[in-house]
């Protein structure tokens, strides 16, 4: 099982292939997809970060400053994920938030690999210990978030439905 470390750089992996995926993918809906498991993804692992790893690396750094730079990141990364899922497909600004919220997580990956991980990995933190806590909580996680993309893919369908049948009526008229 990968430590606490592994498992972040692990998932900031994960994501920037999706970011990857979504640059070279054609078509709104597929692209739509892909942004959605990687708000997913984002989501589960801040989750996982401020529930778990921050809190232990907080403990341990003699300066907190570069944990709060982190949260305010992730509540900058949350702001977008809750602007984008607000927003339609084909929405003209759709494309210009995705990119901010793209510019936005490498950059906190930039600083959080280069700076809080090395700090974190010349502590007394048990790495091992964290990395099972965040992996037994990401399992719950995902199944919320499985359950949630489920009800959300529903919903827009149903929307989707409704909206075409009223525009149906509407032509016959």
């Amino acid at each position: 099982m990968p430590n606490a470390v592994q498992m972040i750089k692990q998932d900031h992996k994960k994501v920037e292939g999706l970011f990857q995926k979504y640059k070279k993918t054609k078509g709104q809906d597929a692209k739509r997809r892909i942004a959605e498991q990687a708000m997913d993804q984002l989501e589960i692992h801040a989750k996982l970060e401020e529930e778990i790893f921050y809190p232990a690396a907080k403990r341990e750094l003699e300066d907190g400053e570069i944990i709060e730079e982190a949260l305010k990141e992730h509540s900058m990364v949350k702001d977008l994920i809750e602007e984008l899922r607000a927003m339609e497909s084909e929405d003209e600004s759709f494309e210009e938030k995705w990119s901010e919220l793209v510019e936005n997580v490498q950059h906190h990956v930039q600083e959080e690999e280069n700076e809080l991980l090395p700090q974190v990995q010349d502590t007394d933190i048990d790495l091992a210990q964290c990395g099972e806590e965040m992996q037994e909580r990401k399992e719950e996680l995902m199944e919320e978030s499985e359950s949630g993309t489920a009800a959300r893919s529903g919903a827009a369908r149903s929307a989707k439905s409704r909206s075409g049948r009223s525009s149906g009526r509407a032509a016959r008229h």
